[in-house]
């Protein structure tokens, strides 16, 4: 059994348009689970190569005293944003910002890491990934992915979850803590499955869903189940319109390739293009040993 109570959630924001809208999203599940929140800004800089010792210098010195204004919008913008949190905190650090959120996450033994998503495009992000994926491809905690922070306007609510599945130990795992999220905000979930091979009868894998669920997740809250016939991640995101899901929960199963790590196809088209926040869950280490 899965058990999500997180009650320490970082927050990693680069006080960019959707720093807010991220910031509110860790609200939610903070006041939600009654968890601290620590505010996580990374400060990377590189001087340019041409410049010398004392240009660096310089250019370091206006940097440390940019970062008190730095710090005081943080915790403004955290004041506006996590009233009714257990407790908050606001920290900045120097360096790659994936390896900096991870490092903290760590140190802090958070529960729950909450960004928002600012991919690259072309042959960069084929090979790199956004800042948000490279902290999912190493996180041992789930990592919420905020989509359309900027528009935001309120507090965001959980009425709708989605779980998409495909039946192994992960999709269970998942499952398992999507009931968690469902029953703390009173949500209902849906729980789907597509198939893209023509011979399968779409009925008979509706039934088989309806048995592999456990009894214990229909005890926490309303379930219903969706079978499609098409691509996975195409019809995960149908989905998630039709049933005006609030977040969708997936599975991260990391699998190196190369020198990199992936975490399986559907998994990253669902992070890149969900119009919705996306909970993406690893794998226990128990899971993958046992």
């Amino acid at each position: 059994m899965t058990v999500f109570k997180p009650k320490r959630i970082l927050c990693a924001v680069d006080l960019s348009p959707v720093t807010e809208g991220i910031l509110q999203w860790a609200g939610l599940f903070a006041r939600t689970f009654g968890a601290q929140v620590d505010v996580l800004y990374v400060d990377w800089w590189e001087p340019p190569r041409y410049f010398t010792e004392a240009q660096i210098q310089e250019l370091a010195r206006q940097n440390q005293e940019g970062k008190k204004a730095l710090r005081a919008e943080l915790e403004a913008a955290a004041k506006r944003t996590l009233d009714g949190v257990a407790a908050h905190s606001v920290s900045i650090a120097e360096g790659h910002p994936a390896q900096r959120i991870l490092e903290r996450a760590r140190e802090w033994t958070s529960d729950l890491i909450v960004m928002g998503s600012h991919g690259r495009t072309g042959m960069a992000r084929l090979r790199l990934g956004s800042v948000a994926e490279d902290v999912v491809r190493a996180s041992v905690s789930p990592v919420l992915i905020v989509k359309a922070a900027e528009g935001l306007e309120g507090r965001p609510s959980i009425e709708n979850i989605l779980c998409p599945v495909n039946f192994s130990g992960l999709s269970l795992q998942c499952l398992d803590l999507s009931s968690e999220i469902a029953n703390e905000f009173g949500a209902r979930l849906w729980v789907a499955h597509a198939t893209d091979h023509e011979e399968v009868k779409l009925d008979e894998v509706h039934q088989h869903i309806c048995d592999w669920v456990p009894p214990e997740v229909r005890g926490r809250c309303d379930v219903s189940e969706v079978v499609r016939r098409g691509d996975a991640s195409e019809q995960i995101l149908l989905i998630a319109r039709e049933h005006s899901a609030d977040i969708i929960v997936i599975g991260a199963q990391h699998r190196p390739f190369l020198e990199f790590t992936t975490l399986g196809t559907t998994t990253e088209r669902v992070m890149r293009h969900s119009h919705v926040s996306v909970l993406v869950v690893p794998l226990r280490k128990t899971e993958s040993q046992g």
